[in-house]
């Protein structure tokens, strides 16, 4: 009787350890273009979903990351978002971009993504980046200057900065596995650009 009790737990452990294996979800389909129309559209993820056979191209494009961003605020950077907002094509799929632009000796103050690994690239000037590890590692500063070309990686949920160190304009885009990983942050100091979707 022992055995058979040892050998049920044992079951139950198992198939509870496997349940608890955690990681994000596949999407139920391919697409999911965000809508406005309430409609006809299904509700998935905070955003309606249009019908996939009506996806147009238009749903995946942004034009203007191209374009620098007014840098005239007093932390001299500005934030160019391109989010479901802009590209309609990305709702579900968990990933964002952005483009900053730096003023000379602008910067892009100590901040957090709870639950985004961000990954930037350098288009033009020199920026100084950096990152704090946690407690585990004695808090441990990680830097590195940056120049046009370059890449670094931020690890998710750890304090990072940028700062531009010349004496010209600096501008980078980032990528972000986390649909909106910027918007708290950056608009509580008013610098996300108001950008709209263009086709």
């Amino acid at each position: 009787m022992k055995g058979a009790q040892f050998l049920l737990g044992f079951a139950f452990l198992a198939l509870a350890s496997v349940l608890a294996y955690a990681s994000d979800p596949s999407p139920l389909q391919d697409i999911c273009v965000a809508t406005d129309d309430l409609k006809n559209g299904v509700f998935v993820n905070g955003k309606f979903c249009k019908d996939p056979k009506k996806a147009k191209a238009k749903d995946f494009f942004y034009k203007g990351l191209n374009k620098p961003g007014n840098t005239a605020n007093p932390v001299g950077s500005n934030v160019t978002t391109v989010n479901v907002e802009q590209i309609p094509g990305l709702n579900t799929l968990g990933i964002s971009a952005v483009r900053i632009d730096y003023a000379p000796y602008g910067q892009n103050p100590p901040h957090i993504h709870p639950r985004a690994t961000e990954i930037l690239t350098v288009l033009e000037g020199t920026l100084y980046v950096g990152f704090v590890t946690s407690n585990q590692l004695n808090n441990t500063l990680i830097a590195k200057v940056l120049k046009k070309g370059d890449v670094f990686v931020f690890p998710v949920g750890l304090i990072h900065f940028q700062f531009n160190i010349g004496k010209n304009k600096c501008s980078r885009h980032c990528c972000s596995k986390q649909p909106e990983p910027w918007c708290d942050y950056h608009s509580k100091l008013g610098l996300r650009s108001q950008t709209t979707h263009q086709s």
